[in-house]
């Protein structure tokens, strides 16, 4: 892992944007990522959502993103690496 890129323990999940946001820090900068929940589902080779899992949709995408967590941080620290930010400045996590 790349000491210069740090990721927080702190991702929420978005239930208006249905993303799952985090944060890491480059070169003294917060970097502000996010990874759709259809990503999280394709990260962890899940064709089909419950109900149950529907009902508690928070968890389920917490549990799906700490489940593919370094996946997901190499990922977006290429992606910073690449200084692939977007307007926002976010860093978007996609499928290729």
């Amino acid at each position: 892992m790349n000491q210069a890129i740090i990721f927080s323990d702190n991702e929420q999940y978005n239930i208006n944007s249905q993303q799952v946001e985090f944060q890491a820090q480059s070169q003294g900068k917060l970097v502000s990522c996010v990874i759709s929940f259809s990503y999280l589902q394709e990260l962890n080779e899940i064709t089909e959502i419950t109900s149950e899992q529907l009902i508690n949709i928070e968890t389920t995408a917490l549990t799906l993103f700490d489940n593919a967590r370094f996946d997901i941080e190499d990922l977006a620290e290429e992606m910073i690496n690449q200084q692939a930010f977007s307007e926002d400045g976010k860093v978007y996590l996609h499928k290729a």
